[in-house]
């Protein structure tokens, strides 16, 4: 009797070879076909977000380093899909953040606040999720810091210290968050560190001549320490409100200086309005200066950190050990911009002295305009008669006469350390906002 074997099956040791060659070309597309769909499935698209809950994701990014911004719009994305007046949430809580009103009474970031205000829900949302990787730590259990806040968040502290990991009635909602901040992350608003052309085209101002008025208060402001110049101080000003003496930004920011309260409260003279920038411009170069000290242990350009600082705290920036993200970035290099703009005006030069060497900002940052991301919400109108805006047949800076040699800068101010709520566990350190409760 004949072999049974193989290649009699096949019929020849070609056909042989031709059989197998198929095979293998059929599990290639199987195992292809597998990995295309297990891609598609592998990754989640978030909905769009609106400026305001940008602005408040990028102020809520900074509460710790495991919570950024990316992160927290993936977990309000899993949690209420952005919806600021969802009845009920994957984790049972309501409203965009999805706290319970347990946790909303604890973590208010402000006397009065209000759930449906979505910079207090995400603040709210930061602060608890930073205490939470806190606790996990002191409790010892390993493992990613955010996933396992996540679970805690999901499933309850307790849960996660008794499983010692992420438990499995958590996994999905932490897979899922952790796809969709992968999504956000991947969008120009939260670009990695150094991606900042794309941020956000075309949304900073052109520069306009800094009108005659303030001159004054931008040198005494730009004579307080040398790294902070005359034309710094102008160039940070247009960037934070284009000389509106009456500007009321989306996070609390008050005036010319975009003072938050706080900060304000500390550092003003006694009695001294927040809305006189002849006042505001002067504690201003005073603030600067102060930070510049304080961060000088950092490497890195003192003013820029001084800068940095302004915009997004200074326990941020120690934290990250100098320009904690893009968005911090982008502000930096639109001041850089408009602060290469004004060191051409001759008013903002020291008396019998030649203009300012190139300040800190432009050896550090892009010399091109690049925009600022500080997402804001329209600002209040001031009168023609106040705000401070030049008239379009006004000759450009170059031309400008030189300040009047009779204005004295004001006094000097004494500072007192700005104060940052909550510390915690998680370490906190977000500037205070309006009224807060710490």
């Amino acid at each position: 009797m004949r072999g049974f074997g193989l290649q009699r099956i096949t019929g020849t040791g070609r056909g042989l070879f031709a059989g197998v060659a198929a095979v293998i070309v059929l599990v290639l597309v199987i195992g292809l076909g597998w990995s295309f769909a297990y891609a598609g499935k592998d990754s989640l698209t978030g909905r769009a977000l609106t400026g305001d809950q940008l602005t408040a994701l990028s102020r809520a990014g900074h509460a710790c380093p495991a919570v950024t911004s990316a992160r927290l719009a993936g977990q309000l994305m899993a949690e209420s899909e952005l919806d600021p007046a969802a009845a009920r949430t994957e984790s049972g809580g309501r409203g965009i953040a999805g706290l319970t009103d347990e946790q909303w009474r604890r973590w208010a970031p402000w006397s009065g606040a209000q759930r449906e205000d979505t910079e207090a829900a995400l603040l709210a949302l930061a602060h608890l999720m930073c205490n939470l990787v806190g606790e996990l730590r002191t409790s010892g259990v390993d493992g990613d810091a955010w996933r396992l806040a996540l679970a805690a968040f999901r499933s309850g502290l307790p849960e996660v210290r008794k499983a010692g990991r992420v438990p499995g009635k958590a996994s999905d909602y932490v897979d899922r968050t952790g796809k969709y901040a992968a999504y956000y992350e991947t969008l120009p608003q939260f670009a990695s560190a150094g991606s900042t052309q794309s941020l956000a085209a075309g949304s900073a101002p052109a520069a306009v001549p800094l009108p005659d008025e303030l001159v004054p208060a931008v040198v005494a402001a730009g004579s307080r320490c040398p790294e902070v110049s005359p034309p710094a101080v102008a160039g940070q000003l247009m960037a934070l409100s284009s000389f509106n003496a009456e500007q009321r930004g989306a996070s609390g920011e008050l005036g010319i200086a975009g003072f938050s309260e706080d900060l304000w409260q500390d550092n003003a003279p006694k009695g001294a309005s927040v809305w006189d920038p002849q006042v505001a411009v002067p504690v201003m170069g005073d603030v600067l200066c102060r930070l510049v000290r304080e961060l000088s242990a950092l490497p890195g350009d003192p003013y820029l950190l001084a800068v940095a600082a302004w915009h997004a705290g200074v326990d941020t920036v120690r934290r990250a050990g100098g320009v904690p993200d893009a968005m911090t970035r982008a502000h930096l290099a639109t001041v850089a911009a408009y602060t290469d703009y004004y060191r051409l005006d001759t008013r903002l030069a020291p008396p019998s002295a030649p203009l300012p060497s190139p300040s800190p900002s432009s050896s550090s940052s892009p010399t091109s305009a690049s925009p600022s991301v500080r997402a804001s919400a329209p600002t209040k109108s001031a009168p023609p008669a106040t705000r401070a805006a030049p008239s379009p047949a006004r000759p450009a800076a170059t031309t400008a006469q030189a300040p009047a040699t009779t204005a004295a800068p004001p006094p000097a101010v004494t500072t007192a350390p700005t104060r940052y709520g909550p510390g915690g566990p998680g370490g906190g350190g977000y500037p205070c906002r309006r009224r807060c409760r710490w």
